[in-house]
């Protein structure tokens, strides 16, 4: 009877200890199963951002091909912008080296009128010295 006492006690001492270790691991499934509630939270918070993020990738990207588009265009414009520049520029230059050869054209043709004048006043001048020494003489 002592020996099946013994064998009662160890028996409830294994009971008690299994019921223990079931808490225990109980305990630690409920602490798991909110650990995998808040991880499994998290994920799909993760995956509704990496969504977002593939949403806002996408329109950059769109953004992107169009600025690219408009900076070729741009970039097209700006070239024949600096052509016509360049052309300009070299009609300036040219209108400029006209203007001035016209300017001195117009001060050589200016001093030419100025001593054919002279030249015309001082014949008319010599002019009449000459009349007037004809009538002294005749």
């Amino acid at each position: 009877m002592e020996l099946q006492e013994i064998q009662l006690k160890e028996a409830k001492h294994i009971a008690e200890e299994a019921d223990r270790k079931y808490e225990e691991v109980a305990r630690k499934l409920v602490i798991i199963e909110g650990d995998l509630e808040r991880t499994e939270e998290r994920v799909e918070l993760a995956e509704s951002h990496c969504r977002e993020m593939d949403e806002q990738i996408r329109l950059v990207d769109q953004n992107l091909k169009c600025l690219s588009a408009a900076e070729e265009k741009y970039s097209q414009k700006e070239d024949k912008y600096e052509e016509e520049t360049k052309i300009l520029t070299d009609k300036l230059k040219e209108a400029e080296t006209r203007a001035e050869f016209a300017e001195r054209s117009v001060a050589k043709l200016e001093k030419t009128a100025d001593d054919l004048e002279d030249k015309l006043k001082r014949t008319k001048e010599e002019h009449l010295c000459t009349q007037r020494m004809l009538h002294q003489t005749a």
